[in-house]
């Protein structure tokens, strides 16, 4: 599965009430999982209480008669997979809300760069291109662009430094 099938299967477990996971697993165990979307775990765990049961049965025959073993395998099945389905959707919510803050911090917005880049040219009265990428951890292009719409703003100018003829930027 792909990063970005397991980030929107994350995000749309993220986005479900554990307290109705919880009831509607416990009360009505496929449609709990059903509500979640998360049928390989459904499957996954009808298929371990049946490997159960027919161990038990293997084991001592005499259990088949009895009503009692069936019930209380049954009954572990249904709090685990309410446990572990409410599970679920917690670890989710925990992981999207990390995913959310690695976004939004990964792709900073124009205002954010902005920001940085102005303050940037206060402290430093003149920058570089190279100035500006190290500050913002973006790409040259996309400081160059930037600096170009500040300059069409009018909230920076371009020029040649004295000293070497580089090409610097200040605060108008």
């Amino acid at each position: 599965m792909s990063d970005s099938q397991d980030t929107e299967r994350i995000s749309k477990l993220a986005n479900k009430n554990a307290w109705a996971t919880g009831l509607l697993t416990f009360f009505f165990l496929p449609i709990g999982y059903i509500y979640t979307g998360r049928y390989k775990a459904l499957f996954k765990g009808f298929g371990i209480v049946i490997l159960i049961t027919f161990l038990g049965l293997m084991i001592d025959s005499s259990l088949e008669d009895d009503d009692e073993f069936f019930d209380l395998v049954a009954g572990i099945y249904v709090v685990v997979a309410t446990i572990e389905n409410v599970r679920a959707v917690n670890q989710a919510k925990k992981l999207n809300s990390g995913l959310n803050q690695n976004n939004s911090a990964n792709l900073p917005s124009a205002n954010n760069v902005e920001l940085k880049l102005l303050k940037l040219m206060k402290r430093n009265r003149e920058v570089t291109l190279a100035d500006c990428v190290i500050e913002t951890g973006l790409s040259s292009q996309q400081v160059r662009e930037t600096l170009e719409e500040m300059m069409i703003q009018q909230l920076i100018t371009m020029d040649n430094r004295e000293s070497d003829g580089s090409i610097v930027y200040r605060l108008i």
